[in-house]
């Protein structure tokens, strides 16, 4: 089986969502039967995250924008913790795990122009605030704080697949068999939630997760055939595979992180997850 290359900078997910806003009528896979059963929302609506995903430079107003991470949602960005942060850059092979030094009662660095930004936009009277000017490896490094995950810096490996990389397309509903860190793992990527009859209804694409004999749903947003794992690896050092995910939408792009330590069997949310809006 061939796979193509598959990484995707954050660049071209913004230029996609962009781009997508001279769409007219919403994306749909090719191919595609009309839904069987009505839409349901995603489960996650109602649960919030317990991490926060943030970019380096990132904006909240314009084209290529941001929401602000539900774990932040209704918090003063005077407010927003300058703690407990971690730098990930995923590579073809492993994922490069840093903490983030912030001077004592300080921000770190990377995230003063961010809280600028989100207060700005939250202002009645808002002001450009500028951006620093940032490499395209310093805007696609990933900003993770998880309460009470301890990370492992360094270097972490990332589990393989047949075309040489940590990163693969998904074919949807289909069930992969793999081996991580010496156990079973099994996943399957959908798009949309299933009926009762199986048939698929609803969007969004779905993960299903199997290891140690247990099972763990995530709904995420996006569409399944337009997912990309970019890494599964095990940031939280407990053993078991952590999922960092890119996946397509219409009009957007997100950004997720399963981290296994926070999951319970069944329905979870993703870890952290960030969504940027093309218009």
């Amino acid at each position: 089986m061939t796979f193509p290359k598959l990484a995707m900078p954050l660049a071209t997910l913004l230029f996609a969502a962009t781009w997508a806003c001279f769409a007219v009528e919403p994306a749909a896979k090719p191919g595609a039967e009309p839904a069987a059963e009505p839409a349901a929302k995603p489960t996650t609506e109602s649960a919030k995250e317990p991490g926060v995903m943030l970019h380096e430079g990132m904006e909240f107003s314009g084209a290529g924008s941001y929401e602000v991470p539900s774990a932040l949602q209704g918090v003063a960005p005077s407010a927003w913790p300058g703690d407990g942060w971690f730098r990930l850059v995923v590579g073809t092979d492993h994922v490069d795990v840093a903490p983030v030094a912030a001077p004592q009662g300080r921000l770190p660095a990377f995230l003063i122009p961010v809280v600028a930004q989100a207060a700005s936009e939250q202002s009645s009277m808002p002001v450009d605030v500028p951006l620093p000017q940032l490499t395209e490896d310093q805007i696609t490094a990933i900003y993770l704080r998880v309460p009470d995950a301890a990370l492992h810096a360094g270097k972490v490996p990332s589990y393989i697949f047949k075309n040489g990389t940590s990163h693969l397309l998904p074919k949807l509903d289909y069930r992969y068999e793999l081996t991580f860190n010496g156990r079973p793992l099994a996943f399957t990527v959908q798009n949309g939630l299933r009926g009762k009859n199986g048939a698929p209804y609803g969007e969004g694409a779905h993960y299903r997760i199997e290891y140690d004999g247990q099972t763990y749903d995530y709904d995420v947003r996006g569409f399944g055939w337009a997912s990309i794992i970019e890494a599964i690896t095990d940031l939280d050092g407990d053993g078991k595979p952590d999922f960092i995910l890119s996946i397509e939408g219409n009009n957007s792009s997100v950004e997720a992180i399963l981290l296994s330590s926070k999951a319970k069997p069944g329905k979870n949310p993703p870890t952290a997850s960030l969504l940027a809006n093309g218009c």
